[in-house]
C-alpha cells in the first residue's frame, strides 16, 4: 500500500476488514488485547464470584486501573480517581465548588453538553451566572480569545474541552492556565477527545482538574473514565457522593464514620465495573507501547491528507489547519449538501462518519491509514 500505513496492527480491529472506521470521535474501536483482558476478567468475577477474588485481591484489581491512568497522565496514582465517566467526576466537583451568586462560570456555546450541564443546573441552585462564549455562529473562528472575551475578575471556574468534540479545535492548555490563573480562578479540562492522541502532563500542564472518558480516544470500554485532581486541590475535596469506596481503607467497613481516602481515591465511592478497569488499563498499556506522540503524528498527517483531498469538493473545513490547534478530528461542510444525509451516505458506502453541526466529522486514530483516506474521498466523489 501507498501512503502511511496504520501504527496499530488492523488485525486487532477486525471491523476494519467490513469498513473504514472513522468515528473514533464518538466511540474508539477496542483492540482485541483490550478486548480479551475486559472478558478474562469480567468472565472470572461473573463465574467464580469470590473465588480467587477475596479483599485483598479486590483491593489490589481496583488499584491497577489507577496506575496505569497516572501512566498516561505523567502524574502519580494519588492525584487520580478511576470513574465511571467524564461527567461523573464534572458533577462531583462542580457541586462541590458550588460557586453561587456574584460569581461566572466560564464555557462555550459549542461544548459538549456535559460540559455545561453540571454548571447550568448548579445555576438554579446557586445563582451563579454560567457564561457560555459564543462560536455555534461561527464554529471555524473558535479560539482560545473566544473563551478569555468572557473572563472576568468574577469569574470562579473556567471549564472546556482540551479538544472540541464537534470541531477538532485544540486549544493551548498553557494558554488556558494563564487565562483562569490572571482573574485566580480553578481551571477543568476535559480531555475526553485528546487523551489517547495529544501527549498529557497532568503536572506539567498545571491544569486544577483533568477528566476524560476511557471510551473514546483511549479505545477502551464504557464504564471506566479518569479524573486527575491537583494534589492541593484533592486534599481539600469534600465529595457530594460518598460510598465504601471513598474511604481510605475501603475494607474496614465502619458505617459510623468516613474516613475519606488520603488521595483523589476519595472520588471512588462504589464497587466499579471491574471488567472496564480491566479494559482501561490494557487500552492504556496499549497506546503507551505506540507512543502517543507517535499517535499525534500519525493521526495528524492522516487528517491532512483528507483536507487536501476535500479540496477538490470546494468543502468548508471548520476545522483549524494548524496542527498544533488540531488532532485527529476533521469536520467539513459540503456546498448545498445536508451534513446529515452526507453522512448517512457515506454509512451506506462503508465509511462510518458522524454528523456534527450540520457538517461531517471524520476522526483518525492509529488503526487508520492512507487507504481509509482514499477509500473516504472515492466514496464522496461518487456522492457528490
Amino acid at each position: 500500500m501507498s501512503g502511511r500505513a496504520a501504527l496499530s496492527p488492523r488485525s486487532d480491529f477486525p471491523v476494519l476488514e467490513e469498513v473504514v472506521y472513522l468515528n473514533t470521535g464518538s466511540i474508539g474501536l477496542e483492540p482485541l488485547p483490550v478486548r480479551h483482558a475486559a472478558e478474562l476478567l469480567g468472565g472470572q468475577i461473573a463465574g467464580r464470584g469470590t473465588v480467587g477474588f477475596d479483599d485483598e485481591v479486590e483491593k489490589r484489581v481496583g488499584d491497577v486501573p489507577r496506575a496505569a491512568a497516572a501512566r498516561l497522565l505523567g502524574t502519580t496514582p494519588h492525584d487520580v480517581a478511576v470513574v465511571t465517566h467524564a461527567t461523573e467526576a464534572l458533577c462531583q466537583v462542580a457541586w462541590w465548588l458550588k460557586p453561587g451568586a456574584g460569581e461566572n462560570v466560564v464555557s462555550a456555546d459549542l461544548e459538549f453538553p456535559s460540559v455545561t450541564y453540571p454548571w447550568l443546573r448548579l445555576a438554579r441552585d446557586t445563582g451563579v451566572e454560567v457564561r457560555l462564549a459564543p462560536a455555534l455562529d461561527d464554529p471555524a473562528s473558535f479560539s482560545l480569545d473566544t473563551i478569555a472575551s468572557a473572563v472576568d475578575e468574577h469569574t470562579a471556574v473556567i471549564c472546556v474541552s482540551h479538544v472540541q468534540y464537534a470541531t477538532g479545535h485544540r486549544l493551548d492548555p498553557a494558554g488556558l492556565v494563564e487565562l483562569a490563573r490572571s482573574v485566580d480562578a480553578m481551571l477543568i479540562l476535559d480531555a475526553t477527545q485528546s487523551a489517547g492522541v495529544v501527549p498529557l502532563d497532568a503536572s506539567e500542564l498545571g491544569v486544577d482538574v483533568l477528566v476524560s472518558s476511557g471510551y473514546k480516544w483511549l479505545c477502551s470500554a464504557p464504564g471506566a473514565g479518569i479524573c486527575y485532581l491537583r494534589p492541593e486541590l484533592w486534599e481539600q475535596l469534600d465529595p457530594l457522593f460518598v460510598g465504601w469506596k471513598s474511604t481510605e481503607d475501603a475494607f474496614a467497613f465502619d458505617a459510623r464514620v468516613i474516613p475519606l481516602a488520603q488521595s483523589a481515591r476519595r472520588l471512588e465511592y462504589s464497587t466499579p465495573a471491574y471488567a472496564a478497569g480491566a479494559a482501561l488499563t490494557a487500552a492504556v498499556d496499549y497506546l503507551l507501547d505506540l507512543g502517543i506522540e507517535d499517535v499525534l503524528e500519525h493521526d495528524l498527517a492522516l487528517v491532512a491528507e483528507l483536507v487536501d483531498g476535500l479540496e477538490r469538493f470546494d468543502a468548508e473545513v471548520l476545522t483549524p489547519a494548524e496542527d498544533e490547534r488540531r488532532a485527529g478530528i476533521v469536520i467539513a461542510r459540503f456546498p448545498g449538501r445536508d451534513g446529515p444525509e452526507v453522512a448517512a451516505a457515506l454509512a451506506d458506502a462503508g465509511v462510518i462518519v458522524s454528523p456534527r453541526l450540520g457538517a461531517v466529522r471524520f476522526s483518525f486514530h492509529h488503526f487508520n491509514d492512507s487507504s481509509d483516506v482514499a477509500r473516504t474521498l472515492d466514496a464522496l466523489e461518487a456522492l457528490l
